[in-house]
């Protein structure tokens, strides 16, 4: 019940402190700078999905779709919402970036992903919120927002919820 209000609130574009939707989950105080991401934690994890996200973006830079969608849970239970759809599941979301940007450096264009802002939801869980800009060689730029949901697996920090907004 406390995740659907949480989903709820994020959908409209509210959110409450995850000590009040996590007991005991209170971001530690403090801001870190670094190249990417403006923490509103500086817990171990926020610096390991820093480094994910900077992963991410190089992975897709040099056109390798496969390496970007691995940081993604592969599972039937990961979301993506954009532009008023709804994709479940991995294969759906990887259908959705093929036929979209395509699997080449060419066709993918560039990607940039600034403004991060970190926040612990629990021990398992983070929130990640920035910008993001697609440069295509041939098309007008794509700006917009983007928040994920990391979750905690035995192979690391994995997408389980994708909104990303133009």
């Amino acid at each position: 019940m406390v995740l659907r209000v949480f989903w709820a609130l994020v959908a409209v574009g509210l959110l409450i402190p995850a000590k009040f939707i996590f007991p005991g989950a209170s971001a530690k105080a403090g801001v870190q700078e670094t190249k990417l991401a403006k923490h509103k934690s500086t817990s171990k994890a926020a610096k390991e999905i820093t480094a994910l996200v900077a992963k991410s973006e190089k992975s897709w830079n040099k056109g390798d779709l496969d390496a970007f969608l691995g940081d993604y849970l592969r599972s039937k239970e990961v979301t993506y919402v954009s532009n008023g759809t709804v994709k479940r599941g991995y294969d759906a979301i990887r259908e959705h970036y093929l036929s979209r940007y395509g699997n080449n450096k060419a066709s993918m264009g560039q990607l940039f992903l600034t403004e991060l802002e970190i926040t612990d939801l629990s021990e398992s869980h983070v929130l990640c919120i920035g910008k993001f800009t697609v440069v295509h060689h041939s098309h007008v730029p794509i700006y917009g927002r983007f928040s994920l949901i990391f979750v905690r697996t035995k192979a690391g920090w994995k997408i389980i919820y994708d909104h990303s907004s133009q």
